[in-house]
């Protein structure tokens, strides 16, 4: 079963551990050096050693949510082709298969943000009314 808000929950917890990968990536990665006087702390670990721990963790948190994602997208996928409304099948496509940000998808569908989230919704009722086994708002 396919529990749609889960599924949004770990989308943004995936954009998250993204933008946070990012960040340590290039803070382990900086060549120029930070003078300010003060001892660095942290013992014998240098700011790059530091930041491939921090990089592994960041990356096996990623491969958790990946793998569960991956499984409720694939469960996903052929229901929300099922769908007979173009629009509602393209605005579930984006937000729940690609992991689009709601504010890039009306963009991207040529759309108003209220025709957006109008499709969203009445795709999600169409899911849970045609398959009350396999998917669920909560």
């Amino acid at each position: 079963m396919v529990n749609l808000t889960k599924m949004r929950t770990l989308i943004s917890i995936e954009t998250r551990i993204g933008e946070k990968r990012a960040r340590v990536f290039s803070k382990a990665t900086k060549i120029t050096t930070s003078i300010t006087g003060m001892p660095h702390g942290g013992g014998n670990q240098s700011k790059v050693e530091a930041g491939a721990i921090e990089l592994a963790e960041i990356d096996d948190a990623y491969a958790e949510v990946y793998s569960d994602l991956s499984s409720m997208r694939a469960e996903l996928s052929p229901l929300i082709g099922s769908l007979s409304n173009p629009d509602d099948i393209a605005a579930l496509r984006y937000r729940y298969i690609m992991g689009v940000p709601l504010r890039d998808i009306p963009r991207m569908m040529c759309v108003s943000e209220r025709a957006m989230f109008y499709h969203l919704s009445s795709g999600e009722h169409q899911l849970t009314r045609l398959y009350p086994d396999n998917v669920c708002l909560r």
